[in-house]
């Protein structure tokens, strides 16, 4: 494929330079859309905007994530363009207090939104009016639908859950065999639960200074160190930037287990023991159906509009000229994928 290029800067973009002269052009043309250019300028704000919406503008360091975003940024001005010249030729347009609801959902105010990017934000609704147009409209699921729905995922619908957990290492090695450190930590644990909750953290502390052999035991076995933030979500993102784990898998696993104040678990991994213990506890309520009905009927009304919309723009595809700045056809592929987080777990639910 080779047309989009990883950019080590997020802002200024140096985007490659397709003059056959190689003399770098301030407004480089990107991909023409039926004799529409979308430009190097362009893709420079709507990746800013994306970068905004999805990262919470903070940029990804991943590289592939970095490349995900800006095919993303791409595609979604090559669809802006598609569906607008779609809504034109129909005759069909949004209300002015519309767009107005639409941008108050970014989160930006008007005269941060370029043209540009308000043609992004519009396009999204205007192809739920380009379809209406057309005879097919988008609906809601049927109540039925929404409700079965809810059943069969029960376990999808709970608030996140935080845990402030502190945890005894008891290091293993081939000194003596593991039954020997397993009884060691259990007996720590036997200790600890014979102390009433509301002293058991200050009982774990010591023991987790005097006993553990990890760098947590100088914080008396608190996850988070000396950062200050004790929280933790029970569902932790075990994962270094190098794919490498953080903790043990069986750590990880005993801290979602952690269902109450005051619980301890232990967890052997090739590691040792690890005592872990539930300081304290939040979150995790199951979600009511009052409230999770509206939930599901945007994501069901959601994936239905997103699967119209790729089915659309195969379609519109076919009969469009849309090339790269050298000529060749812009891959098909590349405006019906999946590149943004949000894309991606929404495709998880």
């Amino acid at each position: 494929m080779g047309k989009i290029f990883l950019l080590l800067a997020v802002i200024p973009l140096a985007w490659p330079d397709p003059s056959p002269g190689g003399e770098e052009l301030a407004h480089a043309i990107f991909v023409k859309v039926n004799g529409k250019t979308i430009t190097q300028d362009y893709v420079v704000e709507a990746v800013k905007y994306l970068i905004k919406r999805e990262y919470n503008d903070v940029p990804p360091e991943d590289e592939e994530e970095m490349d995900n975003l800006q095919k993303a940024a791409l595609r979604d001005l090559v669809r802006a363009v598609l569906i607008h010249d779609e809504a034109k030729s129909l005759g069909v347009s949004l209300r002015r207090d519309r767009l107005r609801q639409l941008i108050g959902s970014t989160g930006l105010k008007a005269e941060e939104i370029s043209p540009t990017i308000r043609r992004i934000i519009e396009s999204e609704e205007l192809f739920e009016e380009v379809m209406l147009a057309s005879g097919t409209p988008i609906l809601s699921p049927s109540p039925r639908r929404v409700k079965e729905f809810y059943n069969r995922n029960r376990q999808d619908f709970r608030t996140n859950s935080f845990v402030v957990v502190r945890t005894i290492f008891i290091a293993d090695d081939a000194s003596r065999p593991q039954s020997y450190f397993k009884s060691r930590a259990e007996e720590i644990m036997s200790r600890l639960q014979a102390v009433p909750y509301p002293q058991r953290t200050e009982a774990f502390d010591r023991a987790a200074r005097e006993s553990s052999q990890d760098i947590f035991s100088r914080y008396g076995g608190l996850l988070t160190g000396d950062s200050g933030e004790r929280w933790i979500p029970k569902e932790i993102n075990n994962k270094n930037q190098d794919g490498s784990d953080i903790f043990p898998p069986p750590m990880v696993e005993a801290i979602r287990r952690l269902n109450a104040k005051g619980e301890l678990r232990l967890a052997v991994s090739s590691e040792g023991m690890h005592i872990m213990y539930c300081e304290d506890l939040r979150g995790g309520r199951d979600i009511p159906w009052s409230e999770a009905a509206q939930i599901i009927d945007y994501y069901l009304k959601q994936g239905e509009r997103n699967q119209r919309l790729r089915a659309w723009l195969n379609r519109v595809y076919d009969r469009s000229d849309i090339r790269w700045h050298d000529g060749t056809p812009y891959e098909k592929e590349l405006l019906t994928g999946v590149f943004l987080p949000s894309e991606r777990s929404g495709q998880e639910m």
